[in-house]
């Protein structure tokens, strides 16, 4: 076989973002969830400034997610990276709250695979830093109106009370977190680095997991499952997270545990073995996740040379 036919023969093995094999969707959630999850840890690590009712820091970091959905399959990015936080820092660290966390996971999946679908393009350095504001606002936004609500129905009086008694400065303090998170983890440790890295690794990252770097002719749609509109399917995420959040605030209000607090696991090291706990935390989650990827991508390799040339999905 010549050396073109060679080359070719490698392009065609690529698989594109609809054709994903089991250990490739695999690889992706594995990846997503080890930087997403490390980076949560690093976040928890970098101080933050109190003034007032206002924590001024890091919530996230939000260019990883970008990067990642913007270089590979949005969908599994969305689903891993969520999920990242919640094995990698919430239970790690022992403050995980059962079935009420889910509300966070769906409205974090949600941003992200909007996010991805907004870059056709990963060079586009304009299109990565929309993407970045546009991941925070989707979060925030649904996570403040959903806050909004628990007081307004009365079973959340103590977030009232935090704001002098007064709606009014109950929005404006919502607002204003948006506004701060959106500077900090949008633009500051969301837009700037992600214009940096995305263009870096494009073309660089997919090959090691045998997929093709996307092409902004052909890029993911904004579509949920079935090919549902992806605002049919946000709604819905934000009406079953309103509705997860509002029954465990209700059963917290009324002094009942239930549904809300089932698979809690909130040993909280931290406070057993102090702040130093918090580096082991992001060796272990660095260890394990990086540890699975490449456990599987040998697998992916072995399968791959199994079934030869053309006979991989």
């Amino acid at each position: 076989m010549s050396l073109p036919d060679t080359a070719n023969d490698f392009r065609g093995r690529l698989a594109g973002g609809d054709q994903l094999s089991a250990s490739q969707k695999l690889m992706i959630l594995v990846l997503s969830m080890t930087l997403y999850g490390v980076g949560d840890l690093v976040c928890q690590i970098v101080p933050t400034l109190e003034a007032g009712p206002f924590e001024i820091g890091v919530s996230y970091f939000a260019f990883i997610a970008v990067v990642l959905a913007a270089l590979l399959n949005p969908f599994w990015v969305a689903l891993g990276a969520p999920l990242g936080e919640l094995v990698f820092s919430d239970m790690l660290l022992g403050d995980f709250g059962g079935f009420s966390e889910l509300e966070g996971f769906l409205q974090t999946a949600l941003a992200i695979f909007v996010a991805g679908t907004i870059v056709k393009n990963p060079l586009n350095r304009k299109q990565l830093a929309i993407a970045s504001v546009v991941l925070v606002l989707v979060d925030k936004l649904t996570g403040g109106v959903v806050d909004i609500l628990k007081v307004v129905v009365g079973i959340d009086p103590e977030t009232l009370e935090d704001a002098d008694g007064l709606y009014s400065t109950l929005l404006f303090v919502e607002g204003a977190d948006i506004v701060i998170t959106v500077i900090f983890s949008g633009i500051l440790f969301g837009a700037l680095p992600a214009m940096w890295l995305a263009p870096r690794l494009y073309g660089k990252l997919e090959p090691i997991m045998g997929l093709r770097p996307r092409d902004p002719q052909n890029p993911p749609k904004m579509e949920g499952p079935a090919g549902v509109n992806i605002w049919i399917v946000g709604a819905l995420v934000f009406l079953v997270a309103g509705a997860i959040t509002m029954f465990a605030q209700w059963e917290e209000y009324v002094g009942r545990e239930g549904i809300g607090t089932l698979g809690a696991f909130e040993p909280d090291y931290l406070d057993q073995f102090g702040d130093f706990y918090l580096w082991l935390a992001v060796l272990i989650a660095a260890a394990v996740g990086f540890g699975a990827f490449i456990v599987i991508k040998v697998l992916h390799g072995k399968g791959s040379a199994t079934a030869g040339p053309g006979d991989e999905a």
